[in-house]
């Protein structure tokens, strides 16, 4: 039986999906060494808090700046080598979602249009087709060294008082991990993006927003828009302009950090029939994916 727009919709909104697991595969790959690092780092500290205080609230002047030395390089031995790990690892996602990217456009563009998907005999890096992937992995170490200059300088006497401990510095060191989570996600969204692009310049066809099930009112209100290639996608869309709203015009997904919406190759002539495929994926959106 001939697949009809529903099922195409129905394909198109699992894209967002297998986007989704590869991002949280990657961010668990970039992040826990350093996650590990710190708490082993901060169990340390609070050992030597206890050991430093013997009853009293804060340790002795003298015992006092030893424990920050000590908490200091401490701090520098968790997060050494911490953003090239995760750059690479960034990277490492990036070639993984461009060609996730490519291989469902492809599959979906075969199926739409009654043609075989074309063999895709490509080398692995394919850091110029997704630039701006690669880009925001490269930013990632002088992400994490920000954060741990940061961390660095609440090591001082005056701060340990006031938190009676290393629970702000830990608090803060901490900031790293979510920041680098971010940039991986916004990495590989970006790369699947890129791979969907490739495939449809390659069919001359257009690129259709696929908004993830449940995603942010925001997101929700690009579903079914369509733009060619090297176009954008006009900033300042939402379903909920007073909750959630992005200005910035933009070639494709990610819309925002965390965002897993996909693109899809699109042409009218694809048609099977009854409800358009982009009015489909718009009220597809508006019901939260189903």
């Amino acid at each position: 039986m001939d697949e009809t727009n529903g099922d195409f919709a129905a394909r198109a909104e699992q894209h967002p999906e297998a986007i989704r697991r590869l991002e949280a595969q990657a961010i668990a790959a970039a992040t826990q060494p350093l996650a590990q690092a710190l708490n082993r780092a901060q169990q340390d500290a609070n050992t030597r808090w206890l050991h430093a205080t013997a009853g009293h609230p804060i340790p002795e002047p003298g015992a006092l700046a030893r424990l920050i030395e000590a908490i200091r390089q401490s701090l520098t031995r968790a997060f050494r080598g911490q953003g090239a790990h995760a750059q690479r690892a960034a990277e490492q996602a990036a070639n993984a979602a461009e060609q996730l990217g490519e291989t469902q456009a492809a599959a979906l563009a075969a199926a739409m249009s009654r043609e075989p998907p074309p063999r895709r005999d490509r080398p692995r890096s394919n850091r110029r087709r997704a630039k701006a992937a690669w880009d925001v992995a490269a930013a990632i170490p002088a992400t994490v060294e920000q954060e741990f200059r940061r961390a660095l300088a609440l090591c001082t006497e005056q701060a340990v008082r006031a938190f009676r401990g290393f629970t702000g510095v830990f608090q803060r060191a901490k900031r790293a991990i979510g920041r680098i989570a971010a940039s991986v996600a916004v990495t590989v969204a970006t790369a699947a993006a890129a791979g969907a692009k490739t495939i449809a310049t390659e069919a001359g066809a257009r690129l259709l927003w696929v908004a993830e099930p449940g995603a942010c009112p925001a997101c929700a209100a690009y579903a079914g828009r369509s733009i060619a290639p090297g176009e954008y996608f006009p900033g300042g869309l939402s379903l909920d302009p007073r909750r959630t709203v992005f200005w910035t015009p933009i070639p494709g997904p990610p819309r925002h950090p965390n965002c897993c919406c996909a693109l899809i190759p699109w042409r009218p002539e694809w048609n099977r029939g009854g409800t358009p495929l982009p009015d489909l994926l718009r009220m597809r959106a508006r019901m939260g994916g189903h």
